[in-house]
């Protein structure tokens, strides 16, 4: 099984809902709504599209990552300094915890 690694584009839009949605549907620690954060994320000025990454087997996606723009604040000082925030991680339930090769 290969899997192949590549930038999300609009019309994977609702397949990564879908995705993002099952991945997350069984977990105990989750609120069930990170479908909708990834929503959030990509109208936010912090969206990076070239690190929103889609991963597919034959096609279908499978995976999903995304890593947005943040500011981490120190409240002593307010000094601010920029950084990433990785989230969410999504796998298929049935693709979760195997080995592939990545191409």
């Amino acid at each position: 099984m290969k899997i192949h690694i590549r930038q999300e584009i609009p019309s994977d839009y609702q397949a990564v809902f879908e995705l993002v949605q099952k991945a997350f549907e069984q977990e105990e620690y989750s609120d069930h709504q990170e479908q909708f954060l990834v929503e959030k994320l990509r109208q936010s000025t912090g969206f990076i599209p070239k690190l929103a990454l889609v991963a597919e087997i034959d096609g279908k996606p499978v995976g999903y990552i995304l890593v947005t723009r943040i500011k981490i604040v120190n409240e002593e000082n307010q000094e601010s300094y920029p950084s990433l925030a990785l989230a969410p991680i999504a796998v298929l339930p049935e693709f979760q915890e195997k080995v592939s090769e990545v191409n």
